[in-house]
């Protein structure tokens, strides 16, 4: 798995990608994994439900500093 640094280098198509994003709370820094929707047009991540399809949620507010391309899906 190759981290691509964000915003630097954005996707090319629009879709659900694994995103690093970074939360700021009580001057602390939080990192966590997410699975977002990214918009090619926008250039906007928004909040996704994969178990719906087509469910793009509200916009992220927080700083998303990375994504994977190449994260293969368990066909198991």
């Amino acid at each position: 798995m190759n981290w691509i640094s964000y915003p630097e280098n954005k996707p090319n198509h629009s879709q659900s990608y694994v995103i690093s994003v970074l939360k700021r709370n009580n001057n602390k820094e939080h990192f966590f994994k997410y699975v977002a929707y990214y918009d090619v047009e926008t250039d906007n991540w928004y909040k996704y439900d994969g178990f719906v399809e087509n469910d793009i949620k509200e916009l992220i507010q927080e700083r998303v500093v990375g994504w994977v391309n190449d994260l293969p899906t368990y066909l198991g």
